[in-house]
């Protein structure tokens, strides 16, 4: 109904022009006669005064069209502004209105219509190619139709027109991003953030990015730089962290995580990181505190349990760990890594008691308690999640460990009787 009623408006107003035109060539042309047959030709003037008389009437209806529609537009009548904006599209041939097509394109948007607002502004960018504006709201509404291929290249002629404005590079970048153009978006990035120095998120994004392209230190770079605009980025604290500690360098991924629990003091995942890298800087007594932090929050986690075992037997406190490492059995009796941290701490006994004799072969004392290591590796191959390391350790243990001829030497004895060991039994 609207179409037909904006076609005959329009018939109608092509037909009084056309009309007017044919008068005015008639008049022009001298059609008129005189008795004597002689052509009557109009001069110079009055052609003149009757072009701008047709001037007149076309510019006082452009006029008429364009202040009505802004009118309706300013009482935010946008249905009623549409046709007079169409006509305005019709009569405005010598490019008056450059912002016709913004405002016929934003009442469809009001309305809700967009493919109608999409067929203006592709209409916009056609007949004005270098305002930047037609070519990225066009783009705007091809995003919002899932065309982000065609979107991409409007948001590229909008930034070639004007360089200026970062939102478009924001809006490209993450087209790019979902369209996984990982290259050409690092380069977007790389200018958003020229544009935006201090912008985290863009930040964020661009280390990402890089991620892709597996250059780590850049990629470490471009996270630090995020987490110096953004101090309080957990996640980039996080990340950062364990990226330092997958890379082996534990005092910064100690600095990270200490950052991190200050804001997120019951992260256990972020204490067990924390916990190991100080345990690999040989900081023990840090480790156990920090693992005693956990327990404090998760009494049940086995694991926790052996790495403080590890610290208090890497401290030389035998008893202590052997104790920490039962624990964890009475939580899972069958855990093979409590296993093996006994093995590891009945070990150790063996090299202080030796090193204290100042022996330089083992004695039957010492292979008795090899044998309980032993022991201790054959029950974690149980656990299938440590039976290759416990087969590792029998292996590497077993020329220590008693003979059959041992035996046969020392058949009444069944432990060890230096005084070094009696803490075992």
């Amino acid at each position: 109904m609207f179409a037909k009623k904006n076609l005959h408006k329009t018939l109608t107003v092509a037909l009084v022009l056309g009309f007017a035109i044919m008068l005015a060539v008639t008049l022009m042309t001298g059609c008129a006669t005189t008795g004597g047959g002689q052509k009557q030709t109009l001069s110079p003037e009055r052609q003149k005064a009757i072009k701008d008389s047709l001037r007149k009437i076309w510019d006082r209806k452009l006029n008429i069209a364009w202040s009505t529609g802004y009118e309706h537009t300013k009482n935010k009548l946008y249905r009623e502004a549409i046709p007079y904006f169409w006509k305005v599209v019709k009569l405005d041939t010598i490019k008056r209105f450059p912002d016709l097509y913004t405002f016929l394109g934003d009442c469809y948007i009001k309305l809700n219509k967009p493919d109608s607002a999409m067929i203006v502004y592709r209409m916009g960018t056609e007949k004005y190619p270098q305002k930047s504006h037609y070519h990225r709201s066009l783009a705007w509404l091809l995003a919002g139709k899932q065309q982000a291929s065609e979107a991409i290249e409007e948001y590229k002629k909008a930034i070639a027109i004007d360089s200026t404005n970062v939102s478009d590079y924001k809006a490209l970048g993450n087209l790019l991003v979902s369209e996984n153009r990982n290259d050409e978006a690092i380069e977007v990035y790389q200018k958003i953030l020229k544009m935006e120095p201090k912008n985290a998120e863009a930040q964020k994004v661009y280390a990402q990015l890089l991620g892709t392209t597996g250059d780590q230190d850049a990629v470490i770079e471009a996270q630090e730089k995020a987490l110096k605009m953004d101090p309080e980025n957990t996640d980039l604290m996080y990340t950062l962290g364990e990226t330092y500690f997958k890379l082996s360098e534990f005092q910064k991924t100690i600095e990270k995580f200490n950052l991190y629990l200050k804001l997120k003091p019951n992260d256990t995942f972020a204490l067990e990181y924390l916990g190991k890298a100080q345990q690999n800087l040989e900081q023990y007594h840090e480790a156990i505190a920090t693992y005693e932090k956990i327990i404090a929050i998760k009494p049940d986690s086995k694991k926790i349990l052996c790495d403080m075992a590890t610290s208090y037997k890497e401290l030389n406190q035998l008893r202590k760990a052997r104790s920490i490492a039962n624990k964890a059995l009475n939580i899972d009796p069958n855990y093979g890594l409590a296993y093996i941290v006994r093995g590891e701490i009945y070990e150790v006994a063996v090299d202080n008691c030796m090193n204290k004799r100042g022996a330089k072969s083992t004695s039957f004392d010492d292979k008795l308690i090899y044998k309980l290591a032993y022991d201790q590796y054959a029950k974690a191959t149980k656990d299938i999640q440590f039976a290759d390391l416990a087969r590792r350790k029998m292996n590497y243990l077993q020329p220590d460990i008693p003979t059959k001829e041992d035996y046969f030497m020392h058949q009444s004895q069944k432990k060890a009787k230096t005084a070094c060991y009696q803490w075992i039994y």
